[in-house]
């Protein structure tokens, strides 16, 4: 006869096999941004606390979590792991649009505040409840609830990040840095610090340091008996920090690879971020988060830039089947991502790295397959597609790619839409949509911040804000198209052969002191090592194969970008809008440009203006006359996207306050006349 102790763990075995959540602790509830009402939906609350999972290694649900049959187990041989978890949503649940939203944290952030709807002094994911005003709440007015859950781990205590367990494994990693990132005396360089793993031990004679010139050069390895593992003045582990015996010259860029510590279960971070999605909408283990019946009747993901790469490898490795194999979101608004994933399940995993279009050198983030559906890749080998597990397991989501014009130059976009060599056109899967907003970069900046240089930026930010004006109109097309089969609008993006082109035939208008790169920052296919598919163990240094061709939007007269959604800016327009601007030159031999910033080069005021620096674009004076030509143009604008279903209706009065203020914001601005040739020097 069992002992009642031993009858708990046999029940408890099999339910955790397939929910893994086992206890939600709740330490904060309170009416949010104190108790206003937002329309019919009524009041927020917001809550705030600790997820508490445990994971049997052995099961199906943790069969993709790199290096999770090595973590320590508790006395039921269950791995365990806890991250915090934040839920605002409508008091009363019968109001709102049973609809919850779930946010992939950005390192630790929110994007769903400037994206969805707009706070006066910031959303803290720490400290949610210190909101004190919106200055746009459409998005609580449609009557969402939305949460999110930490997911990424080796995070500080005071950020949103996961805890998860240690294990002890270690093999090859490798980290790399600039000159301008070492410390004292641009000689030492702080592990950690940088979000790299410490060394498994300080004397590692076999660590190797090369300097490079380019990413998919090998580099030149600097002497071993020139540089040591050492203690710092920040960092007193030894193990933990790297000295070189001089300083390095000011353009030096390295690439150590070392034997690293024992490496944190990373993967455990989809898992989170699937079982906390599961535990709202199964409710299998009753919880203060999921006893109101209906708040998740539909359950959709939201990614910006690192959320949106997640959300892509999330449905790549199969994450998105929940209990039983059932699906787990039906629909995905995956934003500003590319066609990229991300260093998220493998080990030594560096989730903050992003590319090689933001000197992420050669990391496991843009690799292939890119496109939703089977392609080979650029060698001729292979035939796989990003969709193909979810296909096979029924769990495929209603996807939105929604893009930036960044993601084309930085963010290697094109590989979504044609085969790895770039020279055919590659379809999207049956239930995704693309939508790109031309003119759009991919760091969103509030209308106005324009009109200040960037720090080291040659030409002034861009500040288009499109993107996010539409995002609650596609937030609801994708609630109809799952919720009641309503089809969302068609696909919108450039057209291979026609607006989707090389850089060579972009034709950019000939506009004084402005300089186009010739190139968007390369990437290449990556050599990851045998052991890489079957285990996640990267073997380092990765090598470069063959360099992919990759391809962006045409331009017209202005220099404005072809074949996307233009959105009342882009449409509109007082100047043109770039996904490239130029930063550092000495890092431009990697193909460094300000990818997710952009610039905004303004239109001269008047026509003797124009005239007088020889620009080839009609001033704004030409274009609109004054400033109600303008606002007339603009509202007509922000109406036909209402009645394209880009813009929802409740948006309009704002959107259009805002594109006075931009007129405003233009006309103020002083950089046209004789700062451009001097910035472009």
């Amino acid at each position: 006869m069992l002992k009642p102790l031993a009858l708990l763990v046999c029940l408890l075995a099999p339910t955790l096999s397939h929910a893994e959540v086992v206890s939600v602790e709740v330490t904060s509830r309170q009416p949010w941004i104190a108790g206003q009402a937002f329309g019919k939906v009524g009041s927020y609350e917001v809550l705030r606390g600790t997820v508490h999972y445990a994971i049997d290694p052995r099961s199906k649900a943790a069969r993709d979590v790199v290096d999770i049959r090595f973590a320590p187990v508790n006395a039921h041989g269950l791995v365990e792991y806890s991250g915090p978890f934040v839920m605002i949503r409508p008091v009363d649940a019968a109001r709102g649009n049973h609809t919850t939203l779930i946010e992939v944290a950005n390192r630790g952030r929110t994007d769903m505040d400037g994206v969805f709807f707009e706070t006066e002094d910031g959303l803290d994911l720490m400290a949610p409840g210190n909101v004190k005003a919106l200055a746009d709440s459409t998005f609580f007015q449609l009557g969402y609830s939305l949460a999110w859950v930490g997911w990424q781990a080796r995070m500080e205590p005071d950020e949103f990040g996961l805890q998860v367990p240690v294990a002890p494994v270690h093999s090859q990693a490798r980290a790399t840095f600039a000159a301008d990132e070492m410390m004292e005396g641009r000689n030492a360089f702080d592990l950690p610090a940088n979000g790299f793993y410490c060394a498994h031990d300080a004397k590692q004679q076999k660590a190797e340091l090369r300097l490079q010139t380019r990413f998919d050069d090998p580099g030149a390895v600097v002497p071993r008996d020139t540089w040591n593992f050492v203690a710092t003045s920040k960092n007193k582990n030894a193990r933990c920090s790297i000295a070189l015996d001089k300083p390095a010259a000011s353009n030096a860029y390295f690439s150590l690879v070392y034997e690293g510590e024992d490496a944190p279960v990373m993967g455990l971070g989809e898992a989170a971020f699937r079982d906390f999605a599961a535990h709202l909408k199964y409710r299998n283990l009753p919880s203060e988060l999921n006893s109101r019946p209906g708040d998740a009747s539909a359950v959709f993901a939201f990614g910006y830039s690192q959320g949106g790469r997640f959300l892509r490898d999330f449905v790549y490795r199969g994450f998105n089947a929940g209990p039983d194999g059932k699906r787990v979101f039906e629909g995905m608004l995956i934003t500003t991502a590319g066609s990229g994933r991300g260093s998220f399940n493998h080990r030594y995993a560096l989730p903050g790295e992003a590319g090689n279009s933001v000197m992420s050198n050669l990391r496991a983030v843009d690799l292939y397959p890119f496109a939703d559906v089977a392609t080979p890749d650029i060698s001729g080998k292979g035939m796989a597609g990003l969709l193909d597990r979810a296909v096979h397991d029924n769990t495929v989501p209603r996807i939105m790619y929604i893009i930036s014009s960044s993601e084309y130059w930085a963010r290697n976009a094109s590989l979504l839409q044609t085969t790895t060599d770039g020279k055919h056109p590659v379809a999207l899967g049956s239930d995704s949509r693309l939508y790109y907003f031309s003119g759009v970069p991919h760091a969103l900046r509030l209308p106005g911040t324009f009109t200040k240089l960037g720090k080291e930026a040659a030409y002034p930010y861009n500040a288009n804000v499109d993107l996010a004006d539409g995002m609650n109109a596609q937030l609801e097309n994708l609630r109809s198209w799952v919720v009641n089969n309503i089809a969302p609008p068609p696909t919108i993006a450039p057209v291979l052969g026609s607006t989707l082109v090389a850089v060579s035939d972009m034709k950019f208008p000939a506009i004084p002191g402005i300089r186009v790169p010739t190139n968007p920052p390369p990437l290449w296919q990556l050599d990851l090592g045998r052991e890489y598919s079957r285990m996640g163990i990267i073997s380092e240094p990765v090598h470069a194969g063959p360099r992919y061709p990759l391809l962006v939007p045409a331009v017209d007269s202005d220099g404005n970008e072809l074949g996307g959604w233009r959105g009342a800016m882009s449409s509109v327009p007082l100047g043109t809008f770039t996904a490239w601007d130029w930063k550092s030159q000495e890092l431009a031999p990697f193909g460094f440009i300000s990818g997710l910033n952009g610039a905004f080069i303004p239109f001269a005021r008047t026509r003797a203006e124009r005239l007088a620096a020889n620009d080839p674009r009609l001033s704004i004076e030409e274009r609109y006359g004054n400033r109600d030509g303008f606002m007339k143009a603009a509202t007509a604008s922000i109406d036909d996207a209402i009645a394209k279903r880009f813009l929802l209706s409740i948006q309009r009065e704002y959107i259009i306050a805002k594109m006075g203020r931009n007129w405003d914001d233009t006309m103020k601005f002083d950089w046209y006349l004789g700062k451009r040739v001097e910035a472009a020097k």
